[in-house]
């Protein structure tokens, strides 16, 4: 709901044959709501306000008056107004209001207050000024609070269709919420979308916060989980297809991020996965034992025997092992030895026993192997093209998420 908050001043409702600052704000925003904040002094104008109001055509607003009554002797000293309409102004705040401060009615301190309230406090609000229709100081023309409200209304000169618009919305910064947005786009360079959330959670009145807040809880949820995100799902992708790619963009996030050790542990995942998916469509390779992937010895001895002649060459025995990374890339290199994907997959096992120290050893990675870590995610974005039909605009999802939450921002 947009809503209108405005103190009433001397000038309200009509001067001079014109709208007075907070009708001719309502005229050309139409408010659904329009809050009133009188003083004692304005108090008494409250019913012409009303009806002024209630005269702009085919406009029919919720018009509300603000339970405080602002002090006569109050009005003129800045630091009280400030805290008083910070106050009231906060009373409206929610995910749902766009909120419009009036600029230009009542003292010079309640401007001021309100000025201030646009630039350096939490609210996210739109504040907007009014020039006056001979567009220089009102001194020297009289009000006209005293005069029949229905002889203003009528003749008033902005109450006609081509009235000109006198409005000026100030764009001024918000500095509390530029420092914030500064906040969350370092956050975002990071990929860090749970941090944006509970930044942004804290916040009053941030511009769309409410979409902002359902797409960073639903990325987030999604990334806990090793879920695939929404739009990756609904895509034409294959669902194989659509695994793979998301363990990578996981793989390449956590990589920017400087998660090494993760990036480590999923490489293998990733690449494994690839393999096995391919080596079984294209050969039917693989038998499943409780969803452990096993060699089909029957229909494949010949990498049986290739197998057992490994395990011999090192001491050991071959039975019927679950197949992994190394025993996929031997199938691959046997079945098919110029096969493209060969051409990385020597990437892979190079940082594979690194992997498992980290993996299994609780060894802190060492920083030296870097460089083969970034060959290696390379590498596997490399077997992820090679196997499937993915189209590139699809690696840069998280950068384009991104994107995406800036404009919101």
């Amino acid at each position: 709901m947009q809503i209108l908050i405005s103190a009433v001043g001397d000038t309200d409702p009509i001067r001079n044959f014109h709208d007075g600052p907070l009708l001719h704000i309502a005229r050309v925003y139409r408010p659904e709501k329009i809050v009133l904040i009188h003083s004692e002094r304005s108090l008494d104008k409250h019913e012409k306000v009303v009806k002024a109001l209630q005269s702009i055509k085919d406009y029919a607003p919720e018009i509300v008056q603000d339970d405080l009554i602002l002090k006569n002797d109050e009005v003129s000293i800045f630091d009280t107004m400030y805290a008083t309409l910070s106050n009231i102004v906060g009373n409206y705040m929610s995910d749902e209001n766009d909120v419009i401060l009036s600029l230009t009615s009542a003292t010079p301190q309640i401007i001021s207050a309100m000025f201030a309230i646009n630039r350096i406090s939490d609210f996210n609000v739109r504040a907007v000024q009014v020039a006056t229709p001979q567009k220089s100081s009102n001194e020297g023309i009289g009000y006209d609070n005293e005069k029949d409200i229905d002889v203003l209304i009528e003749t008033n000169l902005d109450n006609q269709s081509d009235f000109e618009d006198r409005t000026h919305e100030d764009k001024g910064i918000n500095f509390s919420q530029d420092l914030t947005k500064r906040n969350l786009n370092i956050l975002l360079a990071n990929y860090d979308y749970e941090a944006v959330f509970k930044l942004l959670d804290s916040q009053k009145g941030f511009p769309n916060i409410k979409k902002l807040k359902k797409t960073l809880e639903n990325i987030s949820e999604t990334i806990k989980i090793q879920g695939i995100p929404e739009k990756i799902a609904n895509s034409k992708l294959s669902s194989q297809a659509q695994n793979a790619l998301n363990s990578y963009l996981n793989i390449e996030r956590n990589y920017k991020q400087g998660n090494i050790a993760e990036v480590l542990i999923r490489l293998k995942s990733l690449v494994e996965y690839i393999l096995e998916n391919y080596l079984n469509e294209q050969f039917n390779i693989i038998v499943y034992t409780d969803n452990k992937p096993h060699l089909n010895a029957e229909k494949y001895p010949d990498i049986l025997a290739k197998f057992q002649e490994n395990a011999k060459n090192k001491g050991q025995e071959y039975h019927d092992n679950i197949l992994n990374l190394l025993y996929y890339i031997n199938i691959l290199e046997f079945l098919e030895p110029k096969h493209d994907l060969l051409n990385y997959t020597g990437k892979i096992k190079e940082i594979n026993n690194v992997r498992n120290q980290v993996a299994h050893s609780l060894q802190a990675f060492d920083r030296k192997n870097l460089k083969n870590v970034s060959s290696a995610v390379y590498a596997s974005k490399q077997i992820l093209l090679a196997s499937f039909n993915i189209d590139n605009h699809w690696f840069s999802f998280y950068d384009d998420l991104n994107q995406e939450i800036k404009k919101l921002l």
